[in-house]
């Protein structure tokens, strides 16, 4: 019996499992999406919504992006070790974080805060390049063009270090769970500001996942200063939604398991890209499925 193909079959399962998984679950969004109209943040109704707008940092607030320092409104990043040598190359993760931080979508009829914890994220800004330190000392082109190729061909090294952004006063679209929250009056907000920076120390893996930025697993004076920037933007939110009669408008994961999605897109480019993405997905499973029925001919 040839093990090697056994071993091959084995993999060709888990690979056929997964993306018929992925199919039906991108099918399944797409058919939630095309059922969820458009709103405006002014009118939109609590629950399960649509929005459409310009994605914007929160007031006094400004977020980069770690390897890059590039201004977003939020990022993704991942720092890979590579092992072996020609054929044999694969990538180990060293380093990998996203950000936690809300941010603000505008749609010229008001204002809602994002938060993009647990969200399906589609963006449209991507850098990837190579170097020697398991930490960029070096930002060089992307390789999206015949020089950065060049570049990227003549400078890559041990690590290659991937970053993904949503992009400042670009469009974007988000789906999600949608409520208003309002709250007392606040005499003063230095003490709420206080007591909302206690609250946040009080779990520091959170803490330092959404403001240790050089990921030395301390906060700097620098980052503390975000920090302070952060929670006194939480609490100013919560003055202007008073002084306005409403709460704060916030969209997050919804609870009963439905998408939550961020796109750097419109809705008709978000549908189009997903179609895709489920397409292909399923092609890729078709030819597992061929493959398999071919390595169960020949195995013996």
């Amino acid at each position: 019996m040839n093990f090697q193909l056994l071993y091959f079959l084995a993999a060709l399962i888990g690979a056929g499992g997964y993306t018929l998984w992925l199919s039906f679950a991108t099918w399944n969004k797409i058919r939630v999406l095309q059922n969820t109209p458009t709103s405006r943040v002014r009118s939109a109704a609590q629950g399960f919504v649509e929005l459409s707008g310009r994605a914007l940092p929160q007031i006094n607030t400004e977020l980069k992006a770690p390897l890059t320092g590039m201004p977003c409104v939020w990022w993704r990043f991942k720092v890979e070790d590579r092992n072996g040598s020609g054929k044999s190359v694969n990538w180990s993760i060293v380093h990998k974080d996203t950000s936690a931080m809300p941010f603000v979508l505008d749609d010229g009829t008001g204002q809602c805060l994002i938060d993009p914890e647990g969200a399906d994220v589609y963006p449209a800004e991507t850098s990837i390049w190579y170097g020697d330190s398991d930490w960029p000392e070096l930002r060089i082109p992307n390789g999206t063009g015949l020089f950065d190729s060049v570049v990227d061909s003549i400078f890559s090294g041990r690590y290659r270090y991937t970053e993904y952004r949503l992009m400042q006063d670009k469009p974007i679209v988000a789906i999600g769970s949608y409520h208003s929250r309002g709250g007392a009056s606040i005499e003063n907000p230095d003490i709420a500001v206080a007591a909302l920076l206690r609250e946040w120390k009080a779990d520091q893996d959170q803490l330092l996942s959404r403001f240790d930025i050089n990921r030395d697993g301390a906060l700097s004076a620098d980052e503390w200063e975000m920090a302070r920037t952060a929670a006194r933007q939480y609490v100013n939110e919560g003055q202007a939604a008073e002084s306005q009669a409403s709460g704060v408008s916030i969209l997050c994961k919804p609870a009963d398991g439905r998408p939550f999605v961020l796109a750097a897109s419109d809705p008709s480019a978000l549908l189009k890209q997903l179609y895709q993405k489920a397409s292909i997905s399923f092609v890729v499973f078709l030819a597992t499925v061929a493959a398999m029925a071919w390595l169960l001919e020949h195995i013996e």
